[in-house]
């Protein structure tokens, strides 16, 4: 991707990141996002179809970048060096992220419209889960393994969505710590 296509996507990417602060999801037209990112209707079609779609993207790209084999240090936090099957840092990594886009995040899923994000991010999670279950032996036959690994995704979400409750004064670490204590101990 070159400089001005990047530029070009921010610019979309932050104007529905403040749009999402002020409306609901469902209030937000396209016309909205151009007025508010100086592109043009055609721009923005050359990137995405619809809002649906960019909502979409803007999980994929938390969720790429986490599961990213080639990771660099970023301001806020440095997973370059963890190994892809550190599940503690790969969820620990998921939620710096959430916390770096905690605004966005926070608007989207106050919004009417989250089950969209919800769908998405409930889907990366459980490959997350699946990945997790297929590298590690799972002992406990009191519970079927579907129902862990439901239980496992719907964890996540209930934990986001405490962490957004409490304004997220925890760490990533802490929740991330509350994560992995309700799911896989």
């Amino acid at each position: 991707m070159d400089k001005r296509e990047e530029k070009t996507i921010k610019a979309i990417y932050d104007a529905f990141a403040k749009l999402v602060k002020t409306k609901d999801y469902d209030e937000i037209t396209i016309q909205d996002i151009l007025n508010e990112s100086n592109v043009s209707r055609s721009t923005f079609y050359a990137h995405y179809k619809t809002k649906n779609e960019l909502l979409l993207s803007i999980s994929n790209n938390i969720f790429e970048h986490v599961f990213s084999h080639s990771l660099q240090e970023e301001k806020t936090h440095d997973y370059s060096k963890d190994t892809y099957y550190d599940y503690h840092h790969l969820i620990e990594h998921i939620f710096y992220h959430i916390r770096d886009e905690k605004e966005l995040i926070k608007g989207i899923l106050s919004s009417k419209g989250n089950e969209i994000f919800l769908n998405e991010f409930r889907s990366h999670i459980l490959k997350l889960v699946n990945s997790y279950y297929n590298n590690f032996l799972y002992r406990d036959q009191r519970v079927p393994l579907e129902l862990k690994k439901a239980t496992s995704v719907d964890n996540f979400i209930t934990v986001l969505n405490y962490w957004i409750k409490k304004d997220f004064e925890e760490t990533p670490e802490e929740v991330s710590s509350y994560y992995i204590n309700l799911t896989f101990y």
